[in-house]
């Protein structure tokens, strides 16, 4: 004889509220939870008395604690509504975050019985972005200067810092700091960590050389000029010093007489890229020259004559001079007797205000001039 029994299936929910599998799954969040649940007599499922379950973007959610008795001992099938695959299972995203409202079913083939529960996700704290170029060049003697955009998707607060070769956003470069440096951005939403790896590339600088010349030089006609320059070069690198006509390619000139005025004398010093030109003023003073006397060299005048003489004198600096007569005549004009034939030297002497004088000598010739007789009465 067969008896026809009468299914009462128990749902048992193992509820753990403070732990997670090996497979991360996160256990129920049960208000007012019913541990059994009688197809005959359900009660009403509401949102205030289901189960919870609790999870984060990203995180596994399964049932794996779900048990089911059939008191015929049948064996129970589960089914379970989307989002859950027939597993019970879900694989959440990020995305995902929201409240699902799922159902669970279990059947001994003939009687079912089902369950809602509803799944928490919420999001995942996602970690602040940091968008900035992976390298940076500058010159020597620039300023670094990194401006990350810094985002954060969850809208928390984000602290910076930086380490490495900087430890802050900016940093002055010196002229020895030619190479490559790390530097690593930290943000922080007070949750989690971001880093950004930055190469700075420091460019090296050619800086010109230093040039130390006279700013004037004064030397007299004749006088031997060297130019004597001090150079250095902030980067060590070799230099050559050049100079503009009339100096030789080594900074010197041998004046002579007439080179009087005033050059401008460019020095260069060259690193073989960059140039420091300095100009010297040199000048050439003219030497003192005495005065030019230009007069004939023979003079001839006949006794009883007045003699004259009308020399040409120049002073090429201008300068004043005085002239005086020695010898036959002590001055430019003299009166010549009838008994003064014969040749006589003059000596003429100009001397210039500075005390430079300079002579010339000629000869008078004086020839006899015949008289005509006088009647003497007595």
């Amino acid at each position: 004889m067969k008896f026809k029994v009468t299914l009462v299936l128990f749902i048992v929910f193992i509820l753990l509220t403070s732990c997670v599998s090996k497979f991360n799954q996160v256990g129920f969040t049960v208000t007012k939870p019913d541990d059994v649940i009688d197809m005959k007599n359900p009660k009403p499922q509401t949102d205030e008395n289901i189960p919870k379950k609790t999870v984060t973007e990203g995180e596994l959610i399964s049932f794996s604690s779900l048990k089911a008795v059939d008191p015929d001992g049948d064996p129970i099938e589960y089914s379970f509504t989307a989002p859950l695959n027939s597993k019970g299972e879900w694989l959440t995203k990020e995305g995902d975050a929201g409240e699902y409202r799922v159902t669970i079913t279990a059947s001994d083939g003939e009687n079912t019985v089902s369950q809602d529960v509803l799944i928490i996700v919420k999001p995942k704290n996602r970690p602040p972005v940091i968008n900035i170029a992976d390298t940076v060049s500058v010159k020597e003697g620039e300023t670094v200067r990194l401006d990350p955009k810094i985002t954060d998707l969850d809208g928390d607060k984000v602290d910076v810092s930086y380490s490495g070769w900087m430890d802050k956003s900016t940093k002055v470069t010196g002229f020895d700091d030619a190479g490559s440096y790390k530097v690593v951005i930290s943000a922080s939403d007070g949750k989690v960590t971001s880093e950004k790896e930055v190469i700075v590339n420091v460019l090296n600088t050619n800086r010109k050389p230093e040039l130390e010349v006279p700013e004037q030089m004064e030397v007299n006609e004749g006088a031997f000029v060297k130019i004597t320059p001090k150079t250095s070069d902030p980067d060590g690198d070799d230099v050559t010093v050049t100079f503009s006509e009339p100096l030789n390619e080594e900074g010197t000139w041998q004046t002579k007489i007439g080179d009087d005025g005033v050059y401008n004398i460019k020095v260069t010093a060259s690193d073989g890229g960059l140039k420091e030109i300095k100009t010297v003023k040199l000048v050439v003073k003219s030497l003192n020259k005495a005065p030019v006397i230009e007069i004939a060299s023979i003079i001839v005048a006949q006794e009883g004559d007045t003699l004259t003489l009308e020399p040409e004198i120049t002073d090429l600096e201008g300068d004043k001079f005085t002239v005086s007569y020695s010898g036959w005549m002590t001055s430019d004009t003299k009166k010549i007797g009838y008994d003064d034939a014969g040749e006589y030297d003059v000596t003429i002497t100009a001397k210039d205000e500075k005390g430079h004088s300079s002579s010339k000598t000629i000869k008078v010739i004086v020839e006899n001039k015949n008289r005509p007789p006088k009647f003497v009465f007595k």
